[in-house]
Formats: C-alpha cells, structure tokens, sequence
C-alpha cells in the first residue's frame, strides 16, 4: 500500500519532467539506453522527484504500448537507485475513462507512487470531468495529480471552473495539481483555494514564478534549465531555502532567463532537445511528424548555452 501522505510531504522544490529520447531511424525507436543514463544522471545529481509527462515525455508520438513502457522503465530504474524516490507517470492525452483506468492500474503494478492525468475532452459539464477523475481514482491505490490546463469547450477554451476544481480536491487519493494555465492571476486563485489541501506544481515562467507563488503557498515547481543541469536547480532551492536571494536572482536572470527567451524563440521542447545533445545527454533526433531545430537555430542555441556557462552561478 502507497503512503499518500508520505509521498504527497515529498512534492516540494524541483520536479524533475522525462524526457523521451530516440533512435536516429529507422523507426525512430525509444532510446531506452539513453534513458537510463539520463535518469541515472538526474539522480547523482540531486533528483528525488521524477515526472514522466505527456509533452516532455514525447506521449503524442507514442502508442499506448509504448508510453506505458515508458512509465513502466522510468519507475522501475528510479526504484532501483533509491526506493525514497517519488515516480510520477502519465495516461495518455486523448482516450476513454477506461484506458486512464487501465494506465493507472499499471502504474501501481508497475510500482509508481503517482499517475498524472490529463483531461483533454471537450468539456460539457462539471460533472463530466469530475467523475473522470473520480473513477480513475477509486481504480488504483496511487496517488493522482491533476494536469489543469485550459479546457477545450462549445465556447472556446475556458480555465478550469474553480467549484469543479474544489471538488476534485476533495477525492480521497488526489494528492496534487500540475498549474499549467499559464495565467498567474489564475494560478493565484488556485493556490489560495487548494494549497491546504494539495501539492501544487507550478509550470511555466521558471524559479521567478517559484518565489512568486512559494510564498502564497505553493509548494513545488517543474525545472527548466534543471533539466540539463539538475545540479542548478539544487543550488536555486538551497539559496532560497537559506534567504541567499543574491544567488537565486543571479541563477534566474543569468541562466535561466536566456535560455528561457531562445526557447519562447524557436520552441520549448526542441531547443530543450539542442541543450540535451549539447551536454552529452541524448541526441536531439525527434519522431515524426516532431522535428529538432534548423542547424543554424541549433547553433544559436549553443551559443546561448556558452554565454550561460560563463555566469559565476553556473558551477
């Protein structure tokens, strides 16, 4: 039986997202031994939490089989360097209640403490959403994370209803909710509302949105730069849990901020593909119909990347 409450008091600081890595042809497959490597490398260097999610993660590209392959090894080679480590895998983006059923199922088989779910239907109704979420829940014993973005209705795309999100708060194994509106007014609502009650992830706009919302309540946020230099988004949290603003506004507007403006440029997860290759990480080669970035915006990725090292916050 999972801890929830054990492993809810664990989704503070820097999330670590997987990235799926693949194959330069002919099937473009997962690159399970880079994987390893990576995840290997997250953790020596100061990773605990670990979050298989459904861009980072590469879902649209993959078949069911595969991402839950992907949730399958991620879990099993986190809990294999330390079993304290929380895993967090995904459902896919588009499917039936039956399918995110059947993912969650699996994580717990498969030895994840948390399965993030994506509600990407059209909405209709509260109750619609509220008792997707609510069946996967009585499903599995592991904890749920909401991943709240906008919503796709008759009227356009419309944030979450906030009485809706109140009430999935309240079903017993939801535990957290990935921020993802990208709306810091609505993310402020969100906080207020649910913090007491969940963990919040706050996604987007980096550690300045960090110290923003930490001290409204929220409690953890997804890396960025952290992703190639894990190491960096430590020292970020330890300055910060020290009041060492100095260190944590050099990081931010010396690191992070250029390299979050090439990303804005040509594309987060392309450009965050350059970065990986450039740091012996893994090869930067997509599957179609995803591609990686131009050789001359990947080159000027690098030199961004060389600006960035020559920060005095970068080692």
């Amino acid at each position: 039986m999972i801890d929830l409450n054990k492993v809810q008091k664990k989704l503070v600081g820097p999330i670590f997202p997987i990235i799926t890595p693949f194959l330069n042809g002919p099937n473009y497959d997962i690159d399970y031994s880079s994987l390893s490597k990576y995840i290997k490398f997250l953790y020596d260097n100061g990773a605990k939490v670990f979050y298989v999610m459904t861009y980072n993660g590469r879902f649209s590209l993959l078949s069911w089989e595969e991402m839950k392959s992907i949730n399958e090894f991620v879990a099993k080679e986190v809990k294999s360097l330390d079993s304290e480590c929380v895993v967090i895998v995904a459902d896919p983006m588009t499917n039936p209640t039956s399918v995110s059923v059947d993912f969650a199922k699996h994580a717990e088989e498969v030895g994840a403490d948390v399965i993030s779910l994506i509600f990407m239907e059209r909405y209709h109704f509260d109750d619609q959403v509220y008792d997707h979420f609510k069946t996967v829940a009585d499903s599995a014993n592991i904890g749920i994370l909401i991943h709240e973005q906008n919503l796709d209705s008759i009227r356009g795309n419309i944030r979450y209803p906030l009485g809706l999100l109140d009430r999935l708060a309240d079903i017993e194994n939801v535990i957290a909710i990935k921020e993802d509106s990208k709306d810091a007014l609505f993310s402020e609502k969100i906080i207020e509302l649910l913090s007491d009650r969940l963990n919040i992830v706050i996604s987007g706009r980096g550690k300045r949105q960090f110290i923003h919302f930490n001290n409204m309540g929220c409690q953890s946020h997804l890396v960025g730069v952290g992703s190639f230099s894990p190491s960096l988004s430590i020292k970020f949290h330890e300055a910060y849990n020290s009041k060492d603003m100095e260190t944590c506004w050099g990081i931010i507007n010396e690191i992070e901020r250029p390299f979050f403006e090439i990303g804005m440029k040509y594309g987060w997860h392309p450009v965050l593909k350059s970065a990986m290759e450039e740091f012996g990480l893994m090869s930067r080669t997509e599957r179609a119909p995803l591609c990686k970035l131009p050789n001359s915006q990947h080159e000027e990725v690098l030199s961004v990347l060389q600006n960035m090292k020559k920060s005095k916050y970068w080692s």
